[in-house]
């Protein structure tokens, strides 16, 4: 529970950072008010101190402590939950906002439930006199709150796409910089082999072994300046970036990543977030063994497979897998070898696919 709890709560701070200014999240608040005739509407995120009021209508705070919220008891289920009088309800009739000004009354909160069941917030009604609410009204409130839902998630894959834009305009630039240097450092020799030819096509100078040698000594830099500026521009790690790239980092239905030569994570697609729950940046750096059971790294099976995808090319492997909450799942793996130029073993690619349960 204080995992799942835990997850959530970097759930809500990834939708902090994002911008509630959109026009539809204010007309779907008003909406709501106006079609339950409730004078306070809001969009909150449930933090883990603080209940964020993102947007409003009825009221201008913009942040009110959890534990006095109704929220914090919506979230608890995926249903509307409706308080029709707070006097009467044991959780909230000594609550403050119940008891002293503004004197509360009347509550309803529609979870706001991302793809992976987690609650984040909710779209939630206030009155000041107790109330209830039709069918129509209830299905309307679980409606609005799933295309909440579906903006939050838009703005935050918008917000990552700009960052990841931006990123790659500062990566874009700095690459410019790095190849006019390098134009620099290429002309040099090829000027020289470039003068020297046209000294002897144009009869200056005749060819003997002291020019055949000079040529050879600005061929020999030339190269060498190429292989260089080739070594520091594609390194080995964006080598195995790239090839991590090429495996389609958005596949959400396999898990997908890319191990050093001893078993350790370099690179973590979408579905392997999916699958096991760690955030890339919780997981990268970390031997995946962790995804074993304390049985299977007592019996060495994380070090055989890797052994046996080094020696024949690849290693299969069935069974339970470890989640990040602890949770067990059965899974299929096929983990492959990945060689260099000179065939020499350099890295795995490890694939993970979830599998019902075998029957027994």
């Amino acid at each position: 529970m204080v995992i799942q709890e835990q997850l959530r709560l970097e759930s809500v701070d990834s939708f902090l950072q994002i911008d509630f200014v959109r026009r539809e999240f204010q007309e779907i608040v008003e909406l709501a008010s106006k079609l339950c005739d409730k004078p306070v509407a809001l969009i909150t995120l449930l933090g883990r101190d603080e209940n964020w009021i993102k947007v409003r209508t009825g009221v201008d705070a913009e942040v009110m402590p959890r534990k006095t919220s109704f929220c914090q008891y919506a979230i608890l289920d995926n249903d509307l939950m409706v308080v029709e009088d707070a006097t009467k309800d044991e959780r909230f009739f000594e609550n403050e906002l119940v008891v002293n000004d503004p004197n509360l009354r009347f509550y309803a909160g529609a979870p706001l439930t991302l793809g992976n069941g987690q609650n984040v917030g909710t779209l939630c009604l206030f009155d000041f006199k107790p109330g209830h609410l039709k069918v129509i009204q209830r299905e309307t409130l679980l409606t609005l709150a799933r295309q909440i839902v579906y903006l939050m998630e838009l703005e935050l894959s918008q917000k990552i796409l700009k960052v990841q834009l931006e990123e790659i305009q500062t990566k874009n630039e700095s690459l410019r910089k790095i190849a006019f240097i390098q134009s620099h450092s290429i002309r040099q020799p090829l000027s020289s082999i470039m003068g020297l030819v046209e000294l002897v096509r144009s009869g200056f100078q005749t060819v003997d072994a002291e020019w055949i040698e000079m040529i050879r000594e600005a061929t020999r830099l030339l190269d060498s300046r190429i292989r260089d500026i080739v070594h520091e521009t594609l390194g080995q790690k964006d080598i195995k970036a790239l090839r991590f790239s090429k495996m389609v980092e958005e596949i959400e239905d396999y898990a997908i990543l890319l191990l050093d030569r001893n078993g350790n994570i370099e690179n973590w697609n979408k579905g392997a977030e999916i699958l096991k729950g760690y955030k890339a940046n919780e997981i990268i750096g970390k031997n995946f063994s962790i995804f074993y059971t304390i049985e299977d790294r007592e019996d060495n099976l994380p070090e055989k497979l890797i052994a046996t995808a080094e020696k024949i090319g690849f290693a299969k492997s069935e069974g339970f897998r470890v989640r990040k909450d602890g949770s067990l799942f059965w899974g299929s793996i096929l983990i492959t070898a990945i060689h260099d130029d000179e065939l020499e073993v350099i890295g795995f690619t490890k694939v993970t696919r979830l599998l019902p349960l075998p029957v027994t």
